[in-house]
């Protein structure tokens, strides 16, 4: 099987592509998911349905922002959480080997709750799948991720000052929120690239 790596100009391409696409529908998810994020036992399902949103978006499919509610995902919790706190404590201890280390695991393992749900694999078996489909693209998706970071922050910098100016609370707030919501959309674009183009790495 021949392996796909990640080209750069693709992906960022491909990224912008599918947020330009399906943005109205994943900001309404997006907003939808912090609005709610303080109800518990509900916070569980929707936390789930936002991390497997970019699955939806790699197929192509129109995302229907209330599909965060769907009682469905709340039945995966088990497994989730022990994914998540697989993957937390080796995170962890790359941090505190000077940092690096923590970075590349954290790349290595993006696509794991995706192999976990999607191809239904156990939780040891997709954060192996996940770390097998990246390799060999993980400092594409490092630069891709620090670029549009980048310049999110630089936007997100600029908005702060005239807010700052502005000096009224609740207009700060609204505007922070907003650009929030947007910043997650736009992650949640990149990672549907990283999908759509690492998934079939993995039998």
């Amino acid at each position: 099987m021949e392996v796909k790596k990640l080209d750069f100009g693709e992906t960022l391409k491909d990224s912008v592509a599918i947020g330009v696409k399906n943005a109205p529908s994943v900001i309404a998810a997006v907003a939808l998911w912090l609005i709610t994020i303080w109800i518990p036992y509900l916070n569980v399902g929707t936390t789930i349905a936002i991390t497997l949103l970019p699955t939806q978006l790699a197929k192509g499919e129109i995302v229907n922002p209330l599909g965060i509610f769907d009682s469905k995902y709340r039945r995966y919790m088990g497994e989730f959480f022990i994914t998540m706190g697989l993957m937390i404590f080796p995170i962890f201890i790359g941090v505190l080997f000077m940092v690096i280390p923590g970075i590349v695991l954290s790349i290595a393992w993006t696509l794991s709750y995706y192999f976990l749900i999607e191809k239904g694999k156990n939780p040891i078996q997709a954060i192996k799948a996940s770390n097998d489909a990246t390799y060999g693209s993980k400092w594409t998706m490092f630069f891709v991720s620090l670029v549009v970071g980048v310049l999110f922050g630089i936007v997100f910098g600029i908005f702060q000052a005239i807010c700052n100016a502005i000096g009224i609370g609740f207009i700060t707030f609204v505007v922070m929120f907003i650009l929030y919501v947007l910043a997650i959309s736009i992650s949640m674009s990149i990672s549907a690239s990283f999908w759509k183009q690492l998934k079939d790495n993995v039998e």
